[in-house]
């Protein structure tokens, strides 16, 4: 096994894919030569950067400038692969990480897939203006962390501000009680791939030993309303052109909630079970064959050695090229979904500001406001749903406030009803 990475130097927006498509290539060379290694540090002399403080980093100019100079290594070209293949569960992940929860992936290796997953979330979490403004504080992305981070995940939990990391320790998966959503990668899919399996994890009560045990959650039904703004979207997304694509033909649905069938392979790593195989390519001229993948046992036809070692001398199949510019549909698609995420996350915080300012009693996280059915109903979330009671009461949280969401029988009955 060959790792290959690089040191971002500490700042309010690092960029660290910039650097991905290189590294892939080392990795490919010193598996073929591990002793010649004068590219890295040739490499690291042309990036390094003298060192600079905060206050002198290049102000941010919002999503469509940072769009409009990325390649398509950035995390932001892959949101609308990744809501294919995760559908409107995908939604729960949201609530999660704007709610700032503790967020870990679980996943086999490699772990590209699961850190681009984590990356994304940050993203879509995020206010609109992203270095300012009421809820711009990022969600905290540890990356990968094994059982030597426990420490550092501890301390970072302390902040309440959450985080989002990737594990492909299983072990973690019965430390129940230092996550809040489990997004397991790793289960093995008989047919065909299924979607990421998605686990809360819940305190255990009525036992004299604190517990916590796993439960599954989907979606509620108050997420199909950002859901069919997001579909419309990605409907519109008719030119799929990636670099990674595995298939050139026009995208087509599998289901109701929007499973592309052609995705790109590093985002195609979400699904669960699912390995890209070292022998994996995709169209690149006309004389090269594309990899022919049966439906139904999923299953691809090897390229021979000949082609494997010709193909490597130009562009190693499993890579690409090399700083790829996205295409203008590609950008317009990243802008309207993160703008359909961002939009959102404003009116749920413009709300929320309303009703906080309706409750002059308020006044810190000690004093517990109340929310009644009918206040949940004007967020656009569900008053019967144990989910979008529990997202509330996180989202007050991030403005210091405690408040409880009464969702009992007789507080639905008056609200249906009509009563006060």
């Amino acid at each position: 096994m060959i790792s290959v990475g690089v040191l971002v130097e500490n700042s309010t927006r690092p960029r660290p894919w910039n650097h991905i498509s290189a590294l892939k290539r080392f990795a490919v060379r010193l598996e073929d030569s591990l002793e010649e290694r004068d590219f890295l540090e040739a490499y690291f002399n042309q990036h390094k950067v003298p060192n600079t403080n905060s206050s002198e980093e290049e102000p941010w100019d919002g999503w469509e400038e940072e769009i409009s100079r990325a390649t398509m290594d950035h995390p932001a070209f892959h949101l609308s692969h990744v809501l294919q293949i995760m559908g409107i569960s995908s939604l729960t992940v949201f609530k999660h990480a704007l709610g700032r929860r503790r967020i870990l992936i679980h996943t086999p290796p490699p772990v590209e897939s699961a850190c681009l997953l984590a990356q994304l979330a940050a993203v879509i979490s995020t206010g609109e203006e992203g270095a300012s403004g009421v809820h711009a504080q990022k969600i905290a992305v540890l990356g990968v962390v094994g059982l030597t981070d426990l420490k550092r995940i501890e301390e970072v939990s302390a902040q309440g501000n959450g985080w989002i990391a990737c594990t492909t320790d299983a072990i973690f998966l019965e430390k129940t009680q230092l996550y809040d959503l489990l997004i397991d990668l790793s289960s093995r899919a008989q047919q065909r791939p299924q979607r990421p399996s998605l686990s809360v994890s819940r305190f255990s009560e009525g036992s004299n030993i604190k517990t916590y045990k796993l439960q599954s959650v989907r979606y509620t039904w108050s997420d199909v309303k950002l859901w069919t703004e997001l579909d419309r979207i990605l409907e519109a997304d008719f030119e799929h052109g990636h670099p990674h694509e595995a298939y050139a033909t026009k995208s087509r649905w599998l289901d109701p909630w929007g499973l592309y069938d052609d995705v790109c392979i590093v985002c195609a790593g979400i699904w669960t079970g699912w390995k890209p195989s070292a022998t994996t390519s995709y169209r690149q001229s006309s004389s090269e064959s594309t990899p022919v993948t049966n439906s139904n046992s999923n299953t691809q036809l090897r390229l021979s050695t000949d082609m494997k070692d010709s193909s490597r001398k130009s562009i190693d199949p499993r890579l690409g090229p090399l700083d790829v510019s996205p295409s203008t549909r590609a950008k317009v698609t990243a802008l309207g979904l993160l703008s359909a995420f961002h939009n959102h996350t404003d009116f749920l915080h413009s709300r929320l500001t309303e009703f906080l300012a309706s409750t002059p009693g308020a006044v810190g996280i000690e004093t517990e406001t109340v929310m009644n059915p009918k206040d949940v109903v004007a967020f656009d979330l569900g008053p019967g749903s144990e989910l979008d009671a529990r997202f509330l009461e996180w989202l007050s949280e991030t403005r210091g406030k405690k408040v409880k969401v009464r969702r009992g029988w007789k507080d639905l009955f008056r609200y249906i009803f009509g009563f006060a």
